[in-house]
């Protein structure tokens, strides 16, 4: 990084730890809001190019920065000054690994329900799939990108080859005499005068080789495909989908493919699929495009990678899900599944209230939904929409995944208040909320030392949090749902 001159000292950024302190000097953290202020009388702020407006406040300019949600180094320009810092990982984030693993974990388990459940509709459970999937969409949706800088970088130098073609040309424009002329000469029994008209083999240059016409055939694919996405019903999927068709139409009108003759029959790996740097990304992209396992349940989603928090909500709630099926308490799971004529899909959004019917009359929810008409139970402020929801006969035990709040745990715990004081019995007007817990990544250490995850602090209090991290065993989270089924059910 550029070193600081005493003007860019000026620009300031405050940290709850440290204070004020010179922006560029600051240890930043992705996906964090911070606060500048600057002491001159004009700035002119640029964050990756995009500037950042400032309003006076006394004798100092002030404005709000969001840092990026990937870390990686980014260019500051201050006053036409360019400068680089460096954004750093939040070490609550979880990993593209345990990203695909909650993505597996969750299909693994909805695909066990729906067996157990046996519902008449065949679901595909392995090999390679060209119908429209969640997984699949997920995948579209978060390397589109990648696959628009590939293609740009091969209509800009696409790959191509030299060809002889037979031409008729005049004597005198012929200026190397080509071996295939002497034999054409032979042949038409021509002696020492020529015609005005010579057979030769002229060189051209053509992209119509096999890479391209494969090129050209995977775009074909993938514009159908898109058209499949564009008919679902969820309305973002399908303007999504309509916008990535139209790209790939204009990239399908590129001169260069009209060129290209389009590949039939099954693909080869070419050498040159192997071994060139862009060629090569090209396919894998589209290998992995169809790779997608079990994709008869689970579209309806579009996460990305910077929406993992929506993910993880799903995936606690598919684990609670094994785990009272692991206690044989799940009897009815229809309303996790929704049937159209494109297939059948795990159906997990905002408001839902997907439920699973449980025995000794309890259920399961997802996003249940309390206000002040709700039936056996009600609000009598806002409305609240908690993730997951357990209720039992009198009462309820809410579990609120919260993906990224390890280091402010007890701020999370004290707007879970709002569940046990706001959410009442309609019948006795009493509190309808008997627990209350917060399931976070959160990492092993931090957990051990803080007393919200303590045995003794949850039987208290009857709230807390508990370790939740792909990957892990999360027996914690069985120990206490057996505790609690024994508890409020008898068999």
């Amino acid at each position: 990084m550029v070193q600081l001159s005493s003007g860019d000292k000026q620009l300031e950024i405050w940290l709850p730890a440290e204070g004020w302190k010179p922006f560029l000097e600051a240890f930043l953290t992705e996906a964090t809001e911070y606060k500048l202020r600057y002491g001159g009388e004009v700035i002119d702020l640029r964050v990756q190019g995009m500037p950042l407006p400032f309003h006076r406040d006394g004798d100092f300019l002030y404005t709000t920065f969001i840092a990026p949600f990937q870390s990686g180094s980014i260019k500051v320009c201050l006053n036409g000054q360019e400068r680089e810092t460096f954004i750093y990982p939040d070490s609550r984030k979880l990993t593209e690994q345990q990203f695909d693993l909650m993505i597996e974990e969750i299909l693994e388990e909805s695909n066990t329900c729906f067996q157990l459940n046996g519902l008449e509709r065949e679901v595909s459970a392995s090999g390679w799939n060209r119908g429209a999937s969640w997984t699949q969409w997920i995948y579209i949706e978060s390397s589109f990108q990648q696959l628009r800088r590939i293609f740009t970088r091969i209509e800009k130098q696409p790959f191509s080859s030299l060809i002889k073609l037979p031409i008729n040309q005049k004597r005198e424009r012929i200026q190397r005499v080509e071996q295939k002329t002497l034999h054409w000469l032979d042949k038409s029994g021509y002696g020492e005068q020529p015609p005005l008209h010579v057979e030769t083999a002229k060189t051209f240059e053509t992209v119509d080789i096999y890479e391209n016409q494969v090129l050209k055939k995977q775009l074909f694919d993938l514009s159908t495909l898109l058209r499949s996405y564009m008919e679902v019903e969820r309305t973002g999927v399908a303007m999504t989908a309509m916008k990535y068709h139209s790209i790939i139409r204009r990239w399908l009108n590129a001169p260069f493919i009209h060129e290209v003759s389009i590949h039939q029959g099954p693909y080869t790996i070419t050498q040159k699929f192997r071994k060139h740097p862009v060629y090569r990304l090209w396919y894998q992209w589209f290998e992995q495009l169809y790779r997608h396992n079990r994709e008869g349940i689970g579209f309806d989603y579009p996460i990305a990678l910077k929406d993992t928090f929506e993910l993880y909500e799903m995936w606690c709630f598919m684990k609670i899900v094994g785990i009272l099926r692991e206690l044989d308490l799940v009897e009815d799971i229809r309303d996790l599944y929704r049937t159209t004529e494109s297939g059948l899909f795990l159906d997990l959004s905002l408001n839902k209230e997907s439920r699973i019917e449980l025995r000794g009359g309890m259920s399961l929810y997802f996003q249940r939904t309390y206000q002040y008409n709700s039936g056996k139970f009600h609000t009598f402020t806002q409305r609240m929409i908690p993730d997951i929801v357990l209720e039992y006969g009198e009462g309820i035990i809410i579990f609120d995944p919260k993906y990224r709040v390890p280091g402010n745990l007890g701020t999370a715990l004290g707007e879970m208040h709002k569940y046990r004081d706001g959410i009442l019995h309609r019948k006795t007007e009493g509190r309808a909320v008997r627990e209350v817990y917060i399931l976070t990544p959160t990492n092993e250490d931090s957990a051990e030392s803080m007393r919200y995850f303590q045995d003794w602090y949850h039987e208290r209090y009857k709230m807390g949090a508990i370790q939740m991290v792909p990957g892990g065993e999360n027996e914690r989270l069985k120990d206490l749902i057996s505790k609690v089924i024994s508890e409020v059910i008898y068999y």
